[in-house]
């Protein structure tokens, strides 16, 4: 399995030949499984446009190769179908997930954290039990949290911090994200850092330090190392107790009362949720393996097009 970042807002027209130097380090295939969230991206301007642009690259980079797209009925289509219904592909990647999660436990959440956003995905006795299907549909349900291990920038978890025996507002501005904080408080490894850091320095905990410190306006020479872990520690706080309130919404509202399988980069952010609300928590990495837990919607989709159509 191989796993990269990839700022499509940055590089979009870099993605074909990104897609083509991974899948000859892969070998060849006779078919592939796609799903996506890039179209949401604002380098297009309608999810339509986005859709389109990611299945321009995978054929280009795939050309010999036999390409199904993955949908939020849980089925898998040919490119021409996704092209003309795009909200039918996009977004679909959760589903993925949940669909191989509901094989090995029947009835239980799902709540798997990304660099970006928390899925909660209710399943029971086999079935995904969502209420929402689309991005908005499943934000307003609670089922989709717009908060990651990695890329969330610290002044959309926080407004305020502790400093110094008092509150003390962050700035508006992408001076650190969640990776920051979890590299400091040891919740991540440099090697799990895979998202671009706020001022492209590397991910260290040195620089971590000097990009958190300036979510108040300050530096590492005004601050001590106490301060800048004590505003780590309350970011984290908050971060857990944010996906804490969805997944009890999801729970009230599914009656799916668990347990909670976690998975994701910031599998360690949903266990400490759900340990808070006294839930029983399991791993996908113990079910299916750390990679297939951290990447989980690639590999659910490689074993649902392995089972559908028999490659």
């Amino acid at each position: 399995m191989q796993q990269r970042p990839f700022p499509i807002w940055q590089q979009r027209d870099e993605l074909p030949k990104v897609l083509a130097e991974m899948a000859a380090q892969l070998g060849p295939a006779c078919c592939a499984g796609v799903t996506m969230t890039a179209e949401l991206s604002d380098a297009f301007r309608t999810k339509r446009e986005g859709v389109a642009f990611v299945l321009d690259a995978v054929q280009a980079a795939l050309p010999d190769t036999h390409v199904l797209v993955f949908g939020v009925d849980g089925r898998f289509h040919p490119p021409e179908v996704a092209r003309r219904e795009p909200l039918l592909v996009a977004a679909a990647n959760w589903l993925a997930t949940a669909l191989v999660v509901a094989r090995h436990v029947p009835t239980c959440l799902l709540v798997d954290i990304g660099s970006t956003t928390t899925d909660i995905i209710p399943i029971a006795e086999g079935h995904v039990v969502a209420q929402g299907c689309n991005d908005p549909e499943r934000l307003v349900r609670g089922e989709l949290l717009y908060t990651g291990a990695l890329r969330t920038p610290v002044f959309a978890i926080v407004d305020r911090v502790p400093l110094w025996g008092r509150w003390c507002p962050v700035a508006a501005e992408l001076f650190a994200t969640a990776q920051d904080v979890h590299l400091l408080l040891g919740h991540l490894t440099p090697e799990l850092c895979t998202s671009p850091t706020a001022d492209g320095r590397p991910a260290t905990h040195e620089f971590a330090a000097e990009r958190l410190s300036r979510v108040v306006c300050a530096d590492v020479e005004m601050l001590e190392k106490a301060d800048i872990l004590l505003i780590a520690r309350h970011v984290a706080e908050v971060q857990v107790h944010r996906i804490a309130e969805a997944v009890a919404q999801v729970v009230a509202g599914s009656g799916v009362q668990g347990p909670v399988v976690t998975a994701g980069v910031g599998a360690f952010l949903a266990k400490a949720a759900v340990e808070r609300l006294g839930l029983e928590c399991r791993s996908l990495a113990q079910l299916l393996g750390e990679s297939a837990s951290v990447a989980a919607p690639a590999a659910a989709l490689a074993f649902l097009l392995a089972e559908q159509h028999h490659v």
